[in-house]
């Protein structure tokens, strides 16, 4: 007999640095994708290094996100704190300086934050089928083996971990800036698609 799933959401938490461009649009555009697949499933929110607090998200990223967008009402940019970060499954930074922000405030975070491009390229270095069944447990398992992946995995150039900053630039900078989020957003919600899929076809 197979154990009653664990209702707990996974929490995931985007961070950038004012939190009004870069991590409310990741957080929107994945939690869309995932509320899809598993509607009570996970929760993802979004927070800032240095926040522009009580600021709406920004127009140009609001603008980006389409029919996703409504979903953005009422939301105001949250500063950053190491009982936010304690309170996360995964954290998933813009950029490798906020990763380290992030690891200042909360040292053991280590092995669940990375930057969403780096998390996004991880997830193709496990096999799905090897993981559990039950979303909590898959992720309890997830997270530790990205982290114990990241040496083997290194790109040429880190940069390319990095999520460019748009604010106070132009349409173009903003559209750069989906086109570097949307393929790990992607990434995560169709690794969670596939094991969902497994988890119907073939449960424990």
């Amino acid at each position: 007999m197979s154990a009653t799933p664990d209702p707990t959401p996974t929490r995931i938490l985007m961070v950038c640095t004012g939190n009004i461009c870069r991590s409310p649009y990741a957080g929107f555009l994945l939690a869309g994708g995932l509320r899809d697949i598993d509607a009570s499933g996970f929760e993802v929110r979004s927070a800032g290094t240095r926040a522009m607090g009580g600021q709406p998200i920004d127009a140009s990223s609001m603008a980006l996100l389409g029919p996703l967008a409504a979903a953005t009402d009422g939301f105001v940019a949250t500063q950053l704190t190491a009982e936010m970060i304690r309170r996360q499954d995964a954290v998933l930074t813009m950029t490798r300086d906020q990763r380290g922000a992030v690891l200042r405030l909360q040292p053991d975070a280590l092995r669940r934050t990375f930057t969403l491009r780096e998390f996004g390229r991880l997830l193709d270095t496990v096999e799905i089928a090897e993981l559990p069944r039950d979303r909590a447990e898959r992720w309890r398992r997830l997270l530790p083996e990205l982290a114990a992946n990241r040496t083997s995995a290194r790109i040429p150039d880190p940069a390319d971990d990095d999520v460019i900053d748009p604010f106070g630039q132009g349409e173009s900078a903003f559209r750069e800036m989906a086109r570097q989020i949307a393929p790990a957003t992607e990434r995560i919600v169709a690794f969670e698609r596939t094991a969902a899929d497994l988890a119907e076809r073939d449960p424990e």
